[in-house]
């Protein structure tokens, strides 16, 4: 429990810094010059793999419960649509 609230923590926080520097960068609000750009720039990219990283991560610990929800809801549709 303790290592997926952890995860889940750091899956947010790079979701945010991956999201409000994408954003900084896009509509143009960092002052400064190439330098911090720059520096922005790398944080985006950084956080963006890490946060992919952890994602894989993430969903490799979910994956027995991933498949037995998927055949539950796959299970499902297949009764409703034969009755």
């Amino acid at each position: 429990m303790k290592r997926n609230y952890y995860l889940d923590c750091l899956l947010f926080t790079s979701g945010i810094i991956c999201i409000v520097t994408g954003l900084m960068l896009d509509f143009h609000l960092i002052s400064g010059g190439k330098e911090v750009r720059s520096l922005y720039k790398h944080i985006h990219i950084y956080s963006g793999y890490f946060m992919g990283i952890a994602l894989i991560i993430h969903l490799l610990w979910h994956k027995g419960w991933i498949s037995q929800a998927t055949k539950q809801i796959l299970g499902r549709k297949n009764t409703n649509i034969t009755t």
